[in-house]
């Protein structure tokens, strides 16, 4: 072959290669470095330094580069100038499970709006499996038909309890706690990370400590965490921190308070002595954290009615209801109809077997105490839209001298257990002028006394939120390095019921109120506080942090432009100020508008056995 064939042949070979690589890029095989390059960031990475300025390269769901200035092809580039990037947002506390059940809730499309990425669920001592057989099954369903948020699952203690022994008051024999112990190592075996408790809670607050040690025995082999709603958060609150100390300390495991706080205007400031037990604590090696929720009202329902169920069935002061005021109230109801209304009250699913059996052994005085226990805190049985309860409360009233004695029950009530007229808002109202003024503004507002303007509100059927926490406890343990933040919100079906705020809008709110606001705590504090923090509570070392090597669970966010909109007369709102957002290297908010896709994934956990 003479030089000019051969030149000729290379350049013919050339050509077909350019050729052939327009026709690839022509058939969608251009060749990519990333799958999304986020540009000029302005970054805080989850620790406590201030933001950076830098891009972000992602490929396969992993943040492969982090550096001043990112080279190379990427099939989406986002341009974030005048936006900040966080890791995606982690929920300690959540009940998004209950909704998650349905798939028109699958997203979490509430969390999204926030920037949460990863949510904890099966918490208070319910797992999040209770109509499924097993945690494998649930973890295979939602993995199999996708969900928004990745999700992390615990083992619930009541739920456990409620299976072996039913509604029972009284210490499992050995067979039942053994019995007990296989469930939570078939949980943990099957992927779940921990235990959870809700010791408030029926039948959780019938396990004694040493019961819950035994549990938790079992989780501590496999690196568990045990999260607990603790005993109580009241006038006991300092009792119940101990407890928690103590069973991490007997079972060798990490403790979790959920949503510390103290309620009751009496016990405002006992926070101090409770963060002061758990900071002694960690300073003789236990590893003991906690969550909050940035309110100063509590409750899944926050909304409360301002005349006590005794009062409104006939007492003329307030003493609360014990089991002779129930035995008055409900002992006409044959067993029958007891327990047709106990049915009604008890949330989404048909009653167990086992819980069925426990009804049927009951004497006729446990049994009135025990439903009717359940039938007054049931809103739907109570109060002003009751037409019979109306009829029979506006009759007593008409005796002045039972009027008296009740409204000063009433203001008694209000004190003891609502924190004060100042501190109860009305939320909803007819009148909408008195929406967002405490119950002492509307009284000056009608010349009226506190107990009169409450049975005013009463009857017309407004609606009232009491704020049960003070703002000072909120910020001090907002404050400490070892609260990370939990929501303790649902997933609700949009515009249905009225849930508390905070399953809209926690994460955003919590920057823009106490960081961006009232500057209780630094920026890079809360973003912590929503991060890093949280996956080193959880013991996830690959999330958390945007750092090269870490999942893409990636937040990006107008820090100017942030919106709460939802309000205690209005809770059914979406937050704004998330313009991207990414679960697993994959984008869902695109713009703030979400996409309609599902890449979460439960999180297994990594045995250390």
């Amino acid at each position: 072959m003479n030089k000019k064939a051969y030149f000729v042949g290379i350049i013919l070979t050339a050509s077909l290669l350019f050729l052939t690589g327009l026709y690839g890029i022509s058939q969608g095989q251009e060749k990519f470095d990333y799958d999304f390059l986020i540009k000029n960031a302005r970054i805080f990475n989850g620790s406590l330094k201030p933001a950076f300025k830098a891009d972000i390269a992602v490929k396969d769901g992993i943040i492969v580069k982090v550096e001043r200035s990112v080279k190379g092809r990427a099939k989406r580039i986002i341009n974030a100038n005048k936006l900040f990037v966080a890791p995606g947002f982690i929920d300690l506390h959540t009940h998004v499970d209950r909704g998650m059940y349905f798939p028109e809730n699958r997203a979490c499309l509430n969390y999204l709006k926030q920037g949460v990425t990863t949510v904890v669920v099966g918490q208070c001592g319910r797992s999040a499996w209770p109509i499924f057989e097993s945690a494998k099954e649930l973890i295979e369903d939602w993995n199999k038909e996708g969900i928004g948020p990745n999700a992390a699952l615990l083992v619930g203690h009541g739920q456990v309890r409620e299976i072996v022994m039913g509604m029972e008051n009284r210490e499992p024999t050995p067979e039942e706690l053994e019995k007990m112990k296989v469930l939570v190592q078939e949980a943990m075996e099957q992927g779940a990370h921990g235990l959870s408790t809700g010791l408030e809670y029926l039948p959780g607050r019938y396990g004694k400590t040493d019961e819950v040690i035994e549990l938790v025995n079992v989780i501590a082999p496999y690196g568990g965490i045990y999260h607990s709603h603790m005993r109580n958060e009241g006038e006991r609150l300092l009792d119940a921190v101990n407890e928690t100390i103590a069973i991490s300390r007997e079972a060798g495991a990490r403790a979790h308070i959920s949503h510390f706080k103290a309620v009751r205007k009496k016990n405002w400031g006992l926070v101090k002595d409770a963060s002061a037990l758990i900071e002694e604590a960690r300073k003789n090696g236990l590893e003991i954290t906690a969550d909050q929720y940035p309110y100063r009202f509590s409750s899944g329902n926050p909304y409360r009615g301002l005349i006590p169920r005794s009062l409104w069935l006939g007492q003329t002061k307030y003493e609360g209801l014990d089991s002779s005021d129930l035995e008055d109230v409900f002992d006409h109801l044959r067993d029958a109809q007891l327990l047709e209304l106990y049915q009604k009250v008890t949330p989404y699913f048909p009653l167990s077997q086992s819980h069925q059996q426990f009804l049927a052994g009951l004497s006729r005085k446990r049994l009135v105490q025990f439903v009717g226990g359940h039938l007054v805190s049931a809103s739907q049985f109570q109060g002003p839209s009751n037409t019979r309860e109306r009829k029979h409360f506006i009759e007593r009233m008409k005796d002045l001298k039972f009027a008296e004695k009740a409204k000063k029950g009433i203001e008694q009530y209000i004190d003891a257990s609502l924190a004060g007229p100042e501190n109860i808002i009305v939320g909803i109202c007819v009148e909408k002028k008195l929406e967002g003024k405490s119950l002492t503004q509307v009284a000056a507002m009608k010349g009226k006394s506190i107990g009169e303007t409450a049975i005013e509100l009463e009857l017309m059927g407004a609606r009232c939120v009491p704020l049960r926490m003070s703002e000072e406890d909120v910020e001090y343990i907002m404050k400490k390095n070892y609260v990370a933040t939990g929501s303790d919100g649902t997933t609700p079906f949009y515009g249905i019921g009225l849930p508390h705020i905070r399953s809209y809008s926690t994460f955003l709110h919590k920057i823009k109120k106490y960081a961006l606001q009232r500057k209780s705590v630094s920026l890079p504090h809360v973003i912590r506080s929503q991060t890093s923090l949280a996956a080193d509570i959880m013991n996830w070392e690959d999330r958390g942090w945007i750092k090269e090597g870490f999942k893409a669970d990636i937040v990006v966010f107008d820090l100017d432009n942030i919106q709460i909109k939802t309000t205690i007369s209005n809770p059914h709102q979406y937050s704004e100020g998330v313009k991207y957002l990414f679960i697993n290297g994959v984008l869902v908010l695109d713009n703030g508008k979400y996409n309609d896709k599902l890449p979460g994934k439960v999180l297994l956990l990594k045995k250390s056995q």
